[in-house]
């Protein structure tokens, strides 16, 4: 990859390095010492060909720059590794990452959209709109990394935003939309700077009145626990997990806690989660970039049964027997997608063998 940004092994900048990743809408950016500079296009990474590798002394520089004061330069070079968030002059907003190897520095940064999406730019299936409007329960959008999770959560809670008065607390590590209080009121807490951990902002969230939870990730048991408390007490709780479908997802929370105490995770998963968006990001054949596939579980009757049973097999079925109500395999989604010319069988249909 090529690019005209006049830019010599001397001169290069964070700067330059973000300036490519806007104006070549690249999802993440990645560099460090003694590596060329790399950007993620339409999911795939294409290397920067006129600005040579970093020397050592460059990328520190350059990383360092992503690190807006003395302590947190401090804590990195304690940890050697980090996560934070950056906004360009531009106002374009990133996560970032930054981590050693082979004792050298190097980073990765996740491009956020500037331009807030809605749930039907996304193309998010209409029936996550009554999942929203539920006053208590939990809410998962699952995918692998880079499959757009935090684009599509950003969605639901704008949805929120411009449909309920009520108080939205979010728990993230770290912010990645800043979003404009509508008819809600809008509390973004982040680990580190707001709060020591997720688990400690989860325990005092009950004391602050909120109607709608979002936490960034469930990490840990602990988390997964805090999360089906609050969705168990009257709030509304949306949460994303590295799982990449709904019958994936319910082995994950349960098996996340030891053996004795299975049965009772699934009996108040059952009792507590209300649906599951899991998402994909594939090329489109229409015209350049990605579009998801997504899966939607709305938990039913039959889904709660399923779940207590633990007898995940059976979801792919329920969630094929539920499309009266909205519910839709990632398979069928796919499908009419092609139907419409949008996306070709060979980029998606791998996923779906390897099941």
């Amino acid at each position: 990859m090529s690019q005209d940004t006049a830019t010599t092994e001397n001169q290069v900048t964070l700067g330059d390095i973000l300036e490519l990743g806007i104006d070549t809408q690249a999802s993440d950016l990645h560099f460090g010492a003694n590596e060329r500079i790399g950007l993620r296009i339409n999911g795939k990474i294409c290397f920067v060909d006129n600005i040579p590798p970093l020397t050592p002394e460059q990328a520190e520089k350059i990383i360092f720059d992503l690190l807006p004061n003395d302590e947190q330069k401090e804590t990195l070079l304690r940890t050697r590794e980090m996560d934070t968030s950056f906004e360009y002059t531009d106002g374009t907003s990133f996560r970032v990452n930054v981590f050693y190897k082979k004792r050298n520095i190097s980073a990765v940064l996740r491009r956020i959209p500037r331009e807030a999406f809605t749930m039907d730019n996304l193309g998010v299936p209409d029936a996550v709109s009554s999942l929203l409007s539920k006053k208590q329960g939990l809410i998962l959008v699952t995918g692998p990394t880079g499959s757009g999770k935090s684009t599509t959560m950003q969605s639901m809670l704008e949805y929120i935003n411009q449909n309920r008065v009520e108080h939205i607390l979010t728990i993230e590590d770290p912010i990645e939309f800043l979003f404009t209080s509508k008819k809600y009121i809008f509390s973004q807490r982040e680990v580190g700077d707001d709060t020591l951990s997720f688990a400690n902002a989860l325990k005092a969230a009950l004391r602050e009145d909120p109607d709608v939870v979002m936490i960034g990730e469930m990490r840990d048991p602990e988390t997964i626990m805090a999360a089906m408390n609050l969705a168990e007490t009257g709030h509304l709780v949306i949460s994303t997990l590295h799982t990449s479908s709904a019958a994936q997802t319910v082995s994950r929370l349960v098996n996340a806690f030891p053996g004795d105490q299975q049965n009772q995770v699934k009996s108040r998963l059952a009792d507590s989660l209300v649906g599951v968006v899991s998402q994909r990001l594939i090329p489109r054949c229409d015209k350049a970039g990605r579009i998801a596939i997504f899966e939607l579980m709305i938990i039913n009757a039959a889904l709660r049964n399923i779940i207590r049973s633990g007898d995940t097999g059976q979801i792919a079925n329920a969630i094929q027997a539920g499309r009266g109500i909205g519910m839709i395999k990632m398979e069928t989604y796919a499908e009419e997608l092609r139907l419409r010319n949008i996306v070709r069988p060979e980029d998606y249909m791998h996923y779906f063998t390897e099941d």
